[in-house]
């Protein structure tokens, strides 16, 4: 075995028919890194002239000068191969201690278990502690079987395998999923595919989104680079408001609670009066006004948006064998007509269009407790028939005792700051 730096073009070919392929190991992330001022390294080991292993790292300074090597969502290897994976582990070491590395980090594309749709642990699928122990062993520390949403990569996902028709897959989503659908597209929801003038648009609903529920968001330059650098694995979905449909459809249901309201009417005429009665008129009262409103708002809307009105937007990943849903947002206004079940529904079209075998709804948490403030975003996704996929997880490999100091401080500036923000 021979330890090498990798020309980009060997590494791209490498990585794009590895069975653990990520888009987070690509040159396109590569370049977008790059464009931020972070240096890239291709290493791999060769056997026979041969790639066996191999990952792209990114180089990050810390605040004692030093660097730590990330791998994100690598190796890219056998890891059941433990002369291998020692010896690669023991060349990196060398190879970034060098270039004044304190750590080397690494978040495998590596599963650890596939949970059920709920999020129970199924007895008869096996968990994946070989590869944990053996890189226990070899050094590496192990972050822990965090259930958080945010981490370096999501260490939870909601996968949805399209091992069967779309018509037959649509079986498996729940009777709300279904109906939520149906009923988003019947509102006035449509879905056009953006492109690089879109990016604006969708900035801003980001934005909002990202305000409203207190997490970070990237800034438009950020998108415009992921544009240019994974354009061709990327795709943009944009919900909009259809005013005609919206007026059609908002005219329909008070048209047919018309129709209902004139029936029970009729029923009180001619028949005794009872309580049923009184109720559904009662309730058919507060619909005819509800939907009345509707109408007024419908026709309000058409004419501040003739054209309609983009609400909602998904950004998507062609990763491997997965389709990535990586970012979405919803305009809080219209969040009232679910754009997000039409967008996810075009996505999961799409998949079986690409012949891509899996849909990744991407990062949950691995609490699933309705308690849980981040359930309602895990409960929309679980609708689609998905299971829950459970990664091995977040690994550092110390380089130097520097390390450790670095640790130590790293996690006083952030207790720190957390004190400083609920002073």
């Amino acid at each position: 075995m021979k330890f090498v730096e990798l020309e980009e073009k060997e590494f791209q070919d490498f990585a794009s028919n590895h069975e653990q392929e990520s888009f987070f190991q690509t040159i396109g992330v590569a370049k977008l890194r790059e464009s931020y001022g972070s240096k890239i390294y291709y290493l791999g080991v060769k056997e026979k002239n041969k790639i066996i292993a191999g990952a792209m790292f990114t180089v990050t300074k810390t605040f004692l000068g030093r660097y730590t090597f990330y791998a994100p969502r690598g190796y890219l290897m056998d890891y059941s191969n433990e002369k291998l994976l020692e010896f690669f582990t023991k060349e990196l070491e060398k190879f970034c201690k060098e270039r004044k590395g304190i750590m080397i980090k690494i978040d495998p594309n590596v599963i650890y278990q596939i949970r059920g749709n709920d999020g129970s642990v199924i007895p008869s699928n096996p968990k994946n502690d070989e590869v944990i122990n053996l890189l226990k062993r070899i050094g590496y520390k192990h972050f822990g079987f965090n259930t958080d949403v945010v981490n370096t990569q999501s260490r939870w996902n909601a996968r949805l395998e399209l091992d069967v028709p779309y018509e037959e897959l649509k079986k498996r989503f729940s009777k709300t999923t279904r109906k939520n659908i149906e009923a988003t597209y019947k509102k006035g929801i449509q879905i056009r595919k953006g492109k690089i003038d879109d990016l604006e648009s969708m900035e801003e609903i980001l934005i909002e989104t990202a305000n409203r529920k207190k997490f970070n968001y990237r800034d438009l330059e950020y998108y415009k680079r992921m544009y240019k650098y994974l354009g061709d694995d990327l795709q943009i979905y944009i919900a909009y408001l259809d005013p005609d449909i919206y007026l059609a459809s908002s005219m329909e249901l008070l048209q047919q609670e018309e129709e209902n309201n004139k029936s029970i009417i009729d029923k009180m005429e001619h028949d005794n009066v009872g309580n049923k009665l009184i109720n559904q008129k009662e309730t058919s009262d507060k619909l005819l006004e509800k939907y009345r409103n509707e109408v007024e708002e419908a026709k309000k809307f058409k004419k501040e948006n003739p054209t309609g009105k983009d609400i909602g937007v998904l950004l998507s990943l062609k990763s491997g064998l997965e389709y990535l849903t990586l970012y979405s947002g919803i305009l809080m206004e219209y969040k009232r007509f679910t754009p997000k079940y039409a967008m996810y529904n075009e996505h999961i079209l799409d998949a079986y269009r690409y012949g891509i075998p899996y849909v990744n709804f991407y990062g949950i948490s691995g609490i699933f407790d309705p308690k849980n403030k981040y359930y309602g975003v895990f409960e929309i996704k679980k609708g689609f028939g998905i299971n829950v996929v459970e990664l091995i997880g977040e690994f550092t490999y110390p380089l130097s005792f520097t390390y450790y100091i670095y640790s130590f401080l790293r996690k006083f500036k952030i207790m720190w700051r957390d004190f400083q923000e609920r002073r």
